[in-house]
């Protein structure tokens, strides 16, 4: 992904230094942020980058908070909406299942190797974990304790399908997720029994 080159282009802002840096992170991994990478596949000089962020170190952070505002705030904002915990959680799979597995996987990368990330990483980890648990204590009216394990549960199944059926993504995690969801319909009713 080049910005377009010329004399009348649009100035290459913060967000878009964001938004390109997520799209190198998807497609070429955690080398690809380097600083000279970046700006190399940007066609644009350091001086721009200088301009929206005093270091690479400012960037990184603001790049896995950009990540979180982008593929995890907006999702919560619109379940809320959503006012049946049934249709909330479908709700949710088809969102989840649109997220771009290569940017999630690009952010875990990443976070492997840079604190910053790392720390971010958990914080997102946390925050949609416990949202699905809360949406779980709701629709099932379960115990927080159990709640929690399947949002674990089903968390950990989101990230697996990412990282073991990357290429096939986009087929494979509207079914498991909605299998996922017919066996919470009949599994945690009859756990309750």
């Amino acid at each position: 992904m080049r910005p377009s080159s010329g004399s009348k282009t649009k100035r290459f802002g913060k967000d878009d230094w964001l938004a390109f840096g997520l799209s190198r992170l998807a497609s070429d991994g955690p080398e690809a942020l380097k600083l000279n990478a970046l700006v190399g596949a940007a066609g644009k000089t350091i001086g721009s980058f200088y301009h929206h962020f005093e270091d690479q170190s400012e960037f990184f952070e603001a790049l896995v908070f950009h990540w979180r505002d982008t593929n995890t705030r907006p999702i919560i904002a619109a379940l809320e909406a959503v006012p049946d915990p049934a249709q909330k959680a479908d709700r949710l799979a088809d969102l989840a299942t649109r997220l771009d597995a290569a940017v999630e996987m690009g952010v875990r990368s990443f976070a492997s190797q840079n604190p910053v990330a790392a720390a971010a990483l958990a914080e997102v980890d946390a925050l949609r974990i416990d949202y699905v648990s809360g949406m779980y204590q709701q629709r099932f009216a379960l115990p927080a304790s159990e709640a929690d394990t399947i949002a674990r549960l089903e968390y950990a199944a989101f990230v697996g399908t990412q990282m073991l059926f990357r290429d096939q993504y986009a087929e494979m995690a509207p079914t498991l997720a909605a299998a996922f969801q017919k066996l919470l319909q009949v599994g945690v009713p009859a756990l309750r029994s």
